[in-house]
């Protein structure tokens, strides 16, 4: 019986798509093999084998609470912290355009206040102002530098001068209006621009305050330019913690410049709804109040004994310290509404034993399933 070519050719091109289809069976078969499980072993026997990794599993109980409360965090800054230190003393230097207020108690003629009553005891409306020379006036004396000096120092020399006048003169000089000394804030704040520095030192949080904390401001990576040098300063530490060396005294000419938060967030995985939360600047958030913005736990699929938060701490800077909590145990909730977030943390949720059996079973079978049906569509050609 012979073949004629038009037949050989239609079943060379059905053995060739029986082919093309085993092949793509084949694939779904290797894909569907690959599709993996995201966990995070619960027990500590099989934890053990995580140390070689760096890796820390801290169990949070009501006994260690208290260490975790609030976080230590690994920054990411590119310079650590270096914040200025504080003049010792702090002292207020007269400049150009500085009001002062001068009164001899000795001579009541001699109180150089302009609308006072007969006496020294007058109220003062406006003061000596030192011109663009750092000078002021004063009568008999004639020009004093006021400029660089502070009250003291300006009273010091005045009293001296006025000895050749007035026998113990008993002069008080003040600043009655700070016009001359300035801080500049820029960056992520709610009224940028210059801040008046006074007599009474005021230090970051002070000026920040003024200037209106925003809660896109990265609070913790604030710099200070001072002189040619500029500062990284963490000042949520200071709030946070009471790292007295991150909120430092503002001097003249310091440019201070809050950048706007680029890791201030947190991340949730596993049996749990994915999510980028941001975290506000201005208050700590919990783990309890993240699980509740998320929605909660998988209550089905997820294993309350397993929920993690990956942090990577200046203990382990190539690793995590990773914290788990085990809410089968209501004592837990408490544990993880005490538990505050940080910067860049990971919530893991791993899922239950029989959720994951139920899905390596499903991995198996599936491509069967789907192998026999490409088969018999193979076979239907």
């Amino acid at each position: 019986m012979k073949t004629n070519k038009s037949g050989r050719g239609t079943m060379q091109n059905g053995i060739q798509r029986k082919a093309a289809k085993l092949v793509l069976a084949a694939l779904v078969l290797v894909l569907s093999g690959c599709a993996g499980q995201m966990r995070f072993p619960i027990s500590e026997n099989a934890q053990e084998k995580l140390v070689d990794q760096n890796i820390n599993v801290v169990r949070i109980t009501t006994e260690n609470i208290s260490q975790y409360r609030t976080p230590v965090f690994f920054s990411n800054q590119t310079q650590p912290a270096n914040p200025p230190g504080d003049p010792a003393p702090y002292t207020y230097r007269v400049g150009a355009g500085d009001e002062l207020r001068i009164m001899v108690w000795s001579n009541p003629e001699r109180t150089q206040a302009v609308g006072a009553s007969e006496g020294a005891t007058g109220n003062v409306e406006q003061g000596i102002v030192v011109n663009e020379h750092g000078q002021f006036f004063y009568p008999f004396v004639g020009a004093i530098r006021g400029a660089g000096r502070s009250a003291t120092e300006i009273r010091a020399d005045l009293t001296k001068q006025l000895r050749t006048f007035i026998a113990a003169p008993q002069v008080e000089v003040t600043v009655s209006s700070f016009n001359s000394r300035k801080a500049t804030i820029t960056g992520v704040v709610g009224t940028p621009g210059p801040v008046t520095i006074t007599n009474v030192p005021l230090r970051l949080l002070d000026v920040l305050n003024q200037a209106g904390i925003d809660e896109a401001g990265d609070l913790a990576n604030v710099t200070i330019r001072r002189r040619g040098k500029a500062y990284n300063v963490n000042l949520k530490a200071f709030v946070d913690q009471g790292a007295a060396r991150q909120n430092p005294i503002i001097l003249d000419g310091d440019v201070i410049n809050v950048p706007p938060i680029r890791d201030n967030k947190i991340f949730t995985f596993g049996e749990i709804d994915t999510r980028e939360i941001p975290l506000p600047s201005n208050a700590p958030v919990s783990l309890t109040e993240t699980l509740a913005e998320v929605g909660g736990i998988d209550r089905i699929r997820a294993d309350s004994r397993g929920i993690f938060v990956f942090r990577r701490t200046p203990s382990t800077p190539q690793g995590f310290d990773v914290f788990q909590f085990n809410l089968k145990s209501a004592t837990a909730l408490v544990l993880a509404t005490d538990f505050k977030m940080a910067p860049l943390d990971i919530i893991f949720v791993t899922n239950d034993p029989i959720t994951r059996w139920n899905d390596t079973v499903g991995s198996l079978v599936a491509p069967l399933t789907g192998l026999v049906r490409v088969r018999a569509v193979v076979d239907s050609d």
